[in-house]
This record gives C-alpha cells, structure tokens and sequence, in this order.
C-alpha cells in the first residue's frame, strides 16, 4: 500500500498521453466530417461515441455500435405506470437514435448489467456541491484518459472559422417532472438567468468574448426545438469553448423558474418579454414553492446556480432531491435523491439507468463516525484518509475494496510566496530563485514523508505526479536532495547575513521573518511545526498565523501576506483544458502569482504588472488559446510547464496524494483507477447511475 502508489495509479490508465487529447479521438477532430456540410468538427453521443469511444477511435473509424435492446425499466417504475400514474417508458426517454446508451466506464472498461432496487449510503453531503458531485450531468463528460464526449447534448459541432458553434438536443427527451426539454430551456437560461447575472455567473470565459476592447457575449439563437447555435465575433477555439472547465451547463427549467424571475433583472432578448413580476412577487412566489430567500440575488443563485439543494426544481440528473420533509436539505440527518423517473441514460441492454432506486446522505457529527457506520453497514461508499487505509482493509476484509482516484495536484505540503508582496525586501528575496531553492533543500523530505504521511508519499518536488501530462521524472526530484549547509550557502547569496541570534537578518540589519499563513482546517496547520524546525535549522526565523478560511482569502485579496503553506488554489490539474488558473497568472485565484493574476484579470485596472517569466506565462497561454489545433496546444502547455520546472515558484515536500474510498462488496460497478479533479466533476466519474447493489 505505500510508497509507490500513487505514481502506479495513473500509470495504466493514462497510458495514452494527456497529449494526443483535446480534439482528436472522443473529443473532435480537426479532420472535416464527411458529412457533406459546412461543419468542421462534428460530435454526437450515439453508440459510437459513447464512453467507450477511447483515443484510438478516429471518427472516420468509428467503434462498434452498442445497440440496446428493447428498452426496460425499474419494478417500482413498472407498477406507477401499470397504476395509470406514471407514463409509459417509451413515453418518457428519448428516441431510439437520441437514447444514451452507457455500456463502459470512465476508465473504458465494460459494465455490468446490473439489478435494480437498493440504496447507496453516502456520508454527509458536505457544501454547496456536495448532492450534485455524484449525479451532475452536464454538456460534456470526461473519460479519465482527458477525452470527452456530448452527454446531455447529443452533438456538437463548428463552422470552419470556428465563429459559430451548434448544440444538437435530443428528441424526447425529458425534464424530471416529464415536461419537454428543449431549446426554450436553454434561450431561457442564457437570457433570463445567465446574461441578466441572476446566476451570478455572468463571467463564463467560454461564452465572453473581447470586441473593440470591450466585453461581448456569444449571441444564442434557436434553430428549431433541438438546435441551438452560438455565434461570436471572433474565432472560439474548442480551448476556450466546449472544453472550458466552468461552462458546464446551459439550460434551466423553464416551465418551473418563469414565475420567479423579476421585471428588474431584464435583459432585452428575441425569446422572453418581461414577466410583469416584481421583486416582492418573485420572492412570495419562491415561498410558494418552498424556497426561501431573503433576496432577489440569493434567489437567482439558489434557483439558476445551486439548484440540486433546491427540492422541487426539475433537473436532468439520474437522481432528484427529495421533496419528503425532514429528508430535502443536504443539512439534513438524512439527506434523500429518488431516482429519476425521465432519465435518459440506459444500459447495453436497454434497461433504463440508474439501478439504484435512492441515495441516502448520512449526516455525521463526530470524528470517526463514519468508519462506525461503514463497518456496520450503515454507509456503502466512504472517503478515508490514507493513514487508515491498511487498518481498515485489514479489519473488514472482503466486505470491502479500495478505490483510488488519483490526484492531478503538484505534490503535497506546499508552499509558495508572495511575489507582489508589499514590503519590496521580501518580494525582491522571493523573486530570487535561490531562495526557492535553500527552501527546498533545507528540508530532509524522508523524514517529513515518515512524519507526515506515515511513509505513505515518497518525497518529490511541485510537479506534475507520473502518469499525468507533462510528467518529468528530473522535474520531480529537482532540489529535493536535504542540504541544510548548502541552503545556508544560498541564503547568503540572496545578501542574507546571519545575526547574532543564529538567525538571519536583511543586509540593512532588519529582522527577516518568514510569516507563513494557513487556513483553519486545511490540515497545513499539523505540517507547519514538521517544516519549521527545518527551517530555524537553516537558519530561518518563522512565525505561523492560522486563520479561518474567509479571512484567509480576503488576506490573499488584499495582498497582506507574505508565504502559504498548503494553498487554497493548489497548483495543477489535469492539463490547461482543466483549469487555466492554477498554472498563468490570468485572474485573482491562486497564491502563488497574486497580484500578477489580478493585473490580467482587470485589464491592467489593478494589481502588478508581470515581468520576467510571469509574463511569458501568459504570452505563450495567449498562443495556447488562439489555437485549434491539438497538438500546438500541447506544445504551448509543455512551454508554460517548463517555465515552471525552471522557475519553481511553489514548493512541494511530498508527492500528491489521491482521493481514496472504501466501498462495500455489495456496490457493482465502481471504476478502478481514476483521477481526481474537477475537470471530470470529481466523484462523478464514478458515474452513479450505473452502480448497483446485491446483498
């Protein structure tokens, strides 16, 4: 179980490189269609590019077929439509040619058929995301290898410049209270909800654009029922467009949320007049519906954003929140999803998904509760930290298996510096890369492996882990080697002069302090005493402020800090398509480049300019994104990765750790051997619907 496991999960799973993703195989091609059209790039979720759709498939190679049988459905189902209160299922999920037929896993692996009835028991659903990460579905779904395919769409395509891009629907396809879904649902999204920022969402980098030096949104139209186009000015590359990591989702149920949308948040369209309705009526009109909101703005974002936590509103998910007081809140003691009724996902065999009739999210209110509930039955699946994984293991046997879905973070235990800092001598001192580096080898990182992960983590440096794009075994072991003489040796080339207290100062004789803050909970509070001995070792004097996370962020907001163990935007990902910001400095989000990032993020309006380096960064990220074309994409994500590699403005002490989840024998299904991240909405790669359960 130690040491090397980490490394070894993503080994098999990825063997194809992250590399030879973003538009070919699954995810498009840069080959014109054979279609006949104008289209470039054309992808539809058929049974050909259903998940088992893998890299090797080109689309003018298309996998075998799935074909499913006549379709089937759930017992309780059947009884609701035998009692006249259901309709019958071919009444219920799309066309034959529009079904989604789900036959292999995340990782390409077949599916077994499964059974119906049971519950998953889950622990408590956490935050805001928390009932959506195991049913969310959305425009597309990522395989684990990073190719991706349209899930709730049916297909997607573009012109030849790449101007405009059209969203196939599926025909009959339902929304969970059985009204149609269809365009209207999205025109009402986009216009009623998204442009007037009633989501609060207004800033999708996937559907804004720059024109004449301004801000411009794509201009949605409707086709017809089952086409929508969107059109920009300029050239929408597939980078920032469908492979965005924050557009994941552009419909909204219109039939339901129509009455709760206000006169004062409009936005003149072609599709929606005004509703005539007030703030005070919209807010009345909500109670009516059992959603209580003090505001028209906490409104809009309970019903257009965070509307799993919402019971009553209709959705596209496998499973709905209940509507059964005491059991409709994901703060409830027990939290319940039904299943969906209209889901329009089914198996080889035709059977409609999901298996499972019911997840159950089991609130628990002490440490260690959950580990009680799992060996008693109480919870199915449960998330367990890597210290009591060989224990656990051992204690239940083949009652339970171990799945790991591995991380595409830069190594653990970071720590990164503010490089825009206030006080000009310690922005100047973090600039010098040999400070980075006496902060890295100051530290004997087997001991720390021993101290902190039980010798769980082998000791590596912030990289990308192996298996992932990019990965660089040099990368991985740059300036690991403890030297605590040598790190004293570069301090004293930065013009640190060592003071009487076996301390050092500034050359001007001022104190040097390395204040380094954490977040409550965050578990960098249990590293800071490991590291610091190190660190007063070398010679450096240090001081810890540990503060709730709200305070944490508006500290890092304001620029009043100096250093960050354990950051809160982490460095990595699965590539650039995942998340641009945790590798360029191109808006206020991760520590290690500050005020850089606000700079891009502002037009230049605030923050500091970047030089150096920070700025090639977002040079080359500006290539990266002006580009269709896969490959040259991949070239300029190994560019900005080399600038990392030569400059490491973040250091790791350990490699990444995984997500880890004991489940029960008696869930079928559960994929090995997948990634962490939330580019594939993290437990939702596990894909849900398709668990289930025997006794």
């Amino acid at each position: 179980m130690k040491k090397r496991l980490i490394a070894l999960l993503l080994a098999g799973t990825m063997a194809v490189s992250l590399a030879a993703c973003g538009d070919n195989g699954s995810s498009g091609s840069d080959t014109p269609s054979n279609s006949g059209s104008d289209v470039k790039q054309s992808q539809e979720s058929t049974p050909e590019s259903t998940p088992e759709s893998t890299p090797e498939s080109k689309p003018d190679e298309p996998a075998p077929p799935v074909e499913a049988a006549a379709p089937g459905e759930a017992p309780m189902l059947a009884d609701l439509v035998a009692a006249g209160s259901l309709p019958k299922l071919e009444d219920r999920i799309p066309v034959k040619d529009d079904l989604f037929i789900e036959s292999t896993d995340a990782a390409g692996n077949p599916l077994e058929i499964g059974t119906y009835g049971g519950v998953i028991n889950l622990a408590g659903a956490g935050g805001s995301w928390g009932l959506s990460r195991p049913v969310l579905e959305t425009i597309i779904h990522f395989n684990s290898d990073g190719t991706y395919y349209p899930n709730v769409i049916k297909s997607f395509e573009h012109n030849d410049d790449y101007t405009v891009w059209t969203f196939k629907l599926r025909e009959g396809m339902k929304w969970s209270d059985g009204d149609d879904f269809n365009a209207d649902d999205i025109t009402f999204w986009y216009y009623m909800c998204h442009l007037t920022n009633y989501d609060t969402k207004k800033s999708w980098a996937a559907l804004k654009e720059t024109v004449n030096g301004e801000d411009s949104w794509a201009v949605l139209e409707k086709v017809d029922d089952y086409t929508v186009t969107w059109t920009f000015v300029n050239s929408k590359f597939p980078a920032d467009f469908i492979e965005n990591g924050d557009f994941k989702w552009c419909w909204a149920p219109s039939h339901y949320l129509l009455d709760m949308i206000p006169d004062s948040i409009y936005v003149e369209n072609p599709y929606w007049e005004k509703t005539g309705l007030s703030d005070e009526q919209v807010l009345l009109n909500a109670q009516a519906k059992g959603i209580d909101a003090a505001t028209v703005n906490d409104l809009g974002k309970a019903i257009s954003y965070y509307w799993w936590n919402e019971d009553g509103i209709p959705c596209l998910n496998s499973y709905v929140l209940s509507t059964k007081e005491g059991n409709n809140s994901r703060d409830a003691q027990l939290c319940i999803l039904e299943r969906n009724p209209y889901f329009w996902k089914v198996d080889a065999q035709g059977q409609q998904l999901p298996y499972c009739d019911e997840i159950h999210f089991n609130a628990t209110s002490e440490d260690g509760q959950d580990q009680l509930m799992f060996r008693s039955g109480e919870l199915d699946i449960m998330e367990v930290g890597m210290q009591d994984i060989a224990s656990l293991l051992a204690d239940l046997g083949d009652a339970a298996y171990l799945r790991e879905l591995a991380s595409t973070n830069w190594g653990s235990y970071l720590i990164t510096f503010n490089y825009t800092c206030k006080d000009e001598k310690y922005a100047e001192l973090f600039a010098n890369p040999k400070f980075r580096q006496a902060i890295s080898i100051s530290v004997d990182r087997e001991q720390v492996s021993g101290l902190l992960s039980d010798g769980f983590l082998e000791p590596g440096q912030c990289a990308p882990q192996e298996g992932n794009f990019g990965y660089d075994a040099e990368w991985e072991q740059k300036w690991t080697e403890y030297d605590e003489a040598g790190a004293k040796t570069l301090l004293e080339e930065c013009g640190l002069v060592m003071g009487s207290d076996g301390f050092y100062d500034f050359a001007d004789g001022t104190d040097f302090i390395l204040t380094i803050y954490t977040y409550t909970d965050s578990g960098a509070d249990a590293a800071y005493p490991v590291l610091e001995q190190y660190y007063n070792k070398a010679g450096i004097k240090c001081a810890t402020k540990d503060i709730e996370v709200s305070a944490f962020d508006q500290e890092i907001d304001n620029n009043d800090w100096y250093a960050v163990l354990g950051p809160h935007t982490a460095i990595g990902g699965v590539s650039l398509k995942s998340r641009v910001q945790p590798f360029v400095p191109i808006a206020q989000s991760a520590e290690w480049y500050g005020e850089y990032g606000t700079y891009y993020g502002t037009g230049g309006a605030q923050g500091v300019k970047p030089e150096g380096d920070m700025a090639k960064l977002v040079e080359i990220y500006e290539q990266w994104k002006s580009t269709p074309n896969s490959d040259e994409r991949d070239q300029y994500t190994l560019e900005i990765y080399n600038l990392h590699k030569e400059n490491l403005w973040t250091i790791a002490y350990l490699k990444a750790a995984g997500a880890y989840s004991l489940v029960s024998s008696k869930i079928h299904n559960y994929p090995d051997l997948l990634v962490n991240d939330d580019l594939y909405q993290y437990q939702n790669i596990v894909h849900y619907w398709t668990l289930f359960k025997t006794e």
